[in-house]
């Protein structure tokens, strides 16, 4: 629906622009037979995403999730066979559009595998282009905001079968479900402690364990597990489960007899380690921890990069 004809539209007639409105929306994964999903490129948000949008109130949750599914992907499906697989909301579950309009959402998330056709035509108003992709592939793009919770939503729901409840309350949400395992293909915070606990990293989980700086890496993870600067930092050991956990991991490091960094991480995650001690270091009221891990892996020496990067 155009936006111009739609709900949300009258609604900023009437408020305006500069108030955050609270809006009930829809996002629906359409899967095919070879498990692919079908995903958007979301022109406002620069990003892959899941076909979705605000509620119309004259329709139901399906009627409107298959409408947005025939508008954006060109999915033309009978309400009825659309299945509610997730609801996403939270405190920080908000955006602001390009026009400045801020909204705070209240998603509830479908699963669509049955359809009677496939349109090519899609509402370009707001959509760039459509692909089929496969897990894999979405696991290393970039996704929108939404599309990374309703990705998780997803892939969640696929391995209980049960419906999911997904609240986020702050940015470092992101750590927290990585490190507990509730991103798909990623390592868990327990292998990270298992494998320092031997001697030896083996399996990945460096991004959201001993995070480093944004603008560091340029992978899809590494951009969005990135520390987006000092304060997000300090916030990051102002949170008091994952301070715990980071300084348990450090402790670990000072036990382990080898003091060769990339013996235990590898040359790559090495680097990645000084990083993020430096990090901490530099932005903790209490750096003695960090400073130790620097005199033992890096005879002290900090980053330079991520010095750079702080003093931007």
């Amino acid at each position: 629906m155009p936006y111009q004809d739609s709900y949300v539209a009258k609604i900023r007639e009437k408020v305006g622009h500069d108030f955050e409105l609270i809006m009930p929306t829809i996002d629906v994964v359409i899967a095919n037979a070879k498990g692919e999903l079908l995903m958007i490129y979301n022109r406002d948000f620069d990003g892959w995403a899941f076909p979705g949008g605000y509620i119309e109130p004259e329709m139901s949750w399906q009627e409107n999730a298959a409408r947005e599914a025939l508008e954006e992907s060109g999915i033309r499906a009978n309400a009825e066979d659309l299945q509610l697989i997730g609801s996403v909301s939270g405190a920080h579950y908000r955006t602001q559009y390009p026009n400045g309009d801020r909204v705070k959402l209240y998603t509830n998330v479908f699963l669509l595998t049955k359809w009677s056709e496939e349109l090519d035509s899609i509402d370009d108003t707001e959509i760039d282009g459509k692909k089929w992709m496969t897990l894999k592939t979405i696991d290393h793009i970039h996704l929108t905001f939404s599309g990374r919770a309703v990705y998780q939503a997803y892939r969640q729901f696929k391995k209980t079968g049960h419906v999911q409840m997904l609240t986020i309350n702050s940015e470092l949400q992101r750590f927290l479900d990585a490190q507990d395992g509730r991103i798909a293909d990623v390592n868990t915070y327990d292998d990270a402690i298992a494998e320092l606990s031997a001697g030896q990293k083996k399996t990945h989980w460096m991004w959201f364990v001993l995070p480093q700086l944004r603008g560091l890496g340029t992978s899809e993870r590494a951009i969005y597990y990135g520390i987006n600067g000092a304060r997000e930092a300090r916030d990051y050991l102002e949170d008091a489960e994952l301070r715990a956990r980071l300084e348990k991991i450090i402790q670990i490091l000072l036990a382990i007899k080898s003091s060769n960094p990339v013996a235990i991480f590898g040359d790559v995650d090495a680097k990645k380690l000084q990083a993020s001690l430096t990090l901490f270091a530099q932005v903790s009221e209490t750096p003695d921890l960090y400073q130790k891990a620097l005199v033992k892996f890096f005879n002290g020496a900090l980053h330079q990069p991520t010095l750079d990067l702080l003093n931007k």
